[in-house]
């Protein structure tokens, strides 16, 4: 993916802003990304990251209830849907536990399948309302980007 942004003639902003919203880097890459690999500022790299990451939050809360419902109508389409529910079940015990709190600690903090696009999905799953899903998520975007820049800073710097 990197790859094929990189081909594209984008501006490095561009190329953090889509980072940021990608369900696997999401800005746990994007803000190492942008400090290490481009002369831009690290408020704009965090700015953009941060953004991107609640943005993508926001559309992923609004449109996953109906597209689970529509997709969970094919039958070959369904068994897959209830094997990403089971896991994402599995891994949302927090926020199951904790609702609107779990859900910021989930989000927040950077670990491997623990960002915004599961924890969208796990609010879902635990009837989570949009409205505290959307505050919830965001406070866990601030959080996990502090973590991450402080992290990306302190390598930078050590190394």
């Amino acid at each position: 993916m990197i790859e094929f942004l990189e081909n594209l003639i984008l501006n490095e902003n561009i190329k953090i802003f889509i980072l940021s919203m990608l369900p696997i880097t999401e800005l746990r890459f994007s803000i190492p990304y942008g400090i290490l690999m481009y002369d831009i500022s690290i408020t704009n790299t965090v700015l953009l990251s941060v953004i991107g990451n609640i943005l993508i939050g926001i559309i992923v809360i609004y449109l996953i209830g109906p597209l689970m419902n529509f997709l969970r109508k094919v039958q070959y389409i369904r068994k897959i849907i209830d094997n990403i529910f089971k896991r994402t079940k599995n891994k949302g015990k927090i926020i199951n536990n904790m609702k609107f709190f779990g859900l910021i600690i989930f989000v927040g903090i950077p670990l491997p399948l623990t960002g915004v696009w599961t924890g969208s999905l796990a609010a879902y799953l635990f009837g989570l309302s949009k409205e505290k899903s959307i505050l919830a998520i965001t406070a866990g975007v601030l959080v996990s980007s502090t973590i991450v820049t402080f992290i990306t800073l302190t390598g930078r710097n050590i190394l």
